[in-house]
């Protein structure tokens, strides 16, 4: 079975732009409209995550400052800091844990505040991702592109963290560590079955992924570590539309759709 004929056939009735980067790290990869851009929307919070190890790294900032959250942080959205009191301190690690694993707005406004847009897009640029930039804090409006990203770039850094090629074992390990315990799996993760899960045994490892959502744009991606080794998955939709009005299950349902197909084909361990 060619895997990539599998899934271009999968979206042949799939009213909706797809993108696809697929590396099993081993030689095997897909890419289909890998270089077209998409909003990143939350998917750009692994950059600035990555930012800040990058400050902690090289002694700019202290691992153990504590940011407040002030009015100009406040945004709508996913998270829980939009109901929380302004003013109050939380370590700056623990605001990163937020942003990553719930996907917290206002604790990556507070980031961004502190890191700085113009640092986050040298790093961006420094690692290789050309096409992936952050324009603003994230805001409580409409129609409006806060940052964009490609298939391809959000492969890269995926890429280079599980490869050590942005730090060393240690801050990489304290990264996949805050990332694995990410509460939306979305796509990558929810393709999966449960049987390679959720047992005593697990093929899987652990999945270090992030989504993002934002108007007709459901983005995921990340690493899957299984006993036979790791992959890197990333799915961009876009411009989808569904009759129903049940985007999201519509959605999502094609990713996993594609998730699944890439997951069994891999731990079967066969050339795609």
């Amino acid at each position: 079975m060619n895997i990539e004929k599998t899934i271009k056939d999968s979206l042949i009735n799939f009213n909706g732009k797809v993108a696809i980067y697929y590396d099993d790290l081993k030689g095997n990869i897909i890419k289909i409209n890998e270089k077209e851009k998409y909003n990143a929307a939350s998917c750009i919070k692994i950059f600035i995550l990555v930012e800040l190890f990058n400050q902690i790294k090289n002694d700019k900032i202290n691992r153990n400052l504590e940011l407040i959250y002030l009015d100009k942080h406040h945004v709508n959205g996913s998270g829980v800091l939009q109901y929380l009191s302004k003013g109050i301190k939380l370590p700056i690690l623990d605001v990163a844990t937020l942003m990553m694993i719930i996907s917290d707005n206002v604790a990556t406004n507070m980031l961004i505040d502190f890191l700085g847009i113009e640092n986050i897009n040298n790093t961006i640029e420094n690692i290789g991702c050309k096409d992936t930039k952050l324009y603003s804090k994230f805001k409580s409006v409409e129609d409006e592109v806060f940052s964009e990203t490609t298939a391809y770039d959000y492969y890269l850094i995926w890429k280079k963290l599980n490869n050590y090629e942005l730090f060393d074992k240690e801050i990489t390990q304290e990264i996949i560590d805050i990332i694995k315990n990410q509460k939306y799996q979305e796509m990558v993760g929810d393709g999966i079955d449960k049987i390679y899960k959720e047992v005593d045994k697990p093929v899987v490892n652990y999945m270090v992924t992030k989504s993002g959502k934002y108007q007709s744009v459901r983005n995921d991606g990340g690493i899957v570590s299984t006993k036979y080794g790791n992959y890197i998955f990333v799915i961009f939709i876009k411009d989808f539309k569904d009759e129903n009005y049940l985007n999201d299950e519509y959605v999502y349902n094609q990713g996993r759709k594609i998730s699944n197909i890439i997951f069994n084909k891999f731990i079967r361990r066969e050339n795609i």
